[in-house]
């Protein structure tokens, strides 16, 4: 990687956090107990598992998002023996028009080593629905402006996807 900065700050954040990473935009608290920013938001939400896929799915859609894949990663585990309670399923997708501009140019091609967006679901034993994804606010702000640009970009339209979603749960 041509940026050794970014490479160093990177491994620092990532590797600077205890075993928590999660954040819960609900109560506005890190669970890390060093009050570190979070690699991972998450928001949680009481509504059925199964209905707040379609509705994360359909606002994917709506929003423009393009769905790449649809790892369904409960129904894979559960296949080798292994269950996860409540579900599992990790969307990939991408927004072509912001990525394209970042992949046809060599020096910062590197990105697509984030690439594609994810964006996971999952319910909880308690019944709860999650969704959870990186937290490239956080992220961007160690990439080269050009890159912190567009992340920047892409993140407010996941951001937005995420609390359409969630507002169209809270009303069904």
């Amino acid at each position: 990687m041509k940026n050794p900065t970014f490479t160093a700050a990177l491994l620092g954040a990532l590797f600077s956090f205890n075993t928590t990473f999660a954040f819960s935009a609900e109560s506005g608290d890190q669970d890390d107990p060093t009050d570190t920013p979070a690699i991972v938001v998450e928001q949680t939400i009481q509504h059925d598992y199964n209905k707040a896929l379609d509705i994360v799915r359909q606002q994917l859609k709506d929003d423009g998002w393009k769905l790449i894949a649809e790892i369904n990663l409960g129904t894979r585990l559960a296949k080798k023996g292994v269950e996860v309670p409540g579900g599992l399923v990790i969307f990939k997708l991408t927004s072509g028009k912001n990525a394209v501009p970042l992949l046809a140019a060599d020096e910062t091609r590197y990105v697509s080593a984030m690439m594609p967006c994810g964006l996971s679901v999952y319910g909880k034993q308690d019944g709860t629905v999650v969704i959870s994804r990186m937290n490239f606010e956080m992220m961007s702000s160690m990439l080269e402006p050009k890159v912190a640009k567009v992340m920047t970009k892409s993140i407010a339209k996941l951001n937005k996807t995420v609390e359409s979603a969630i507002a169209k749960m809270a009303v069904n």
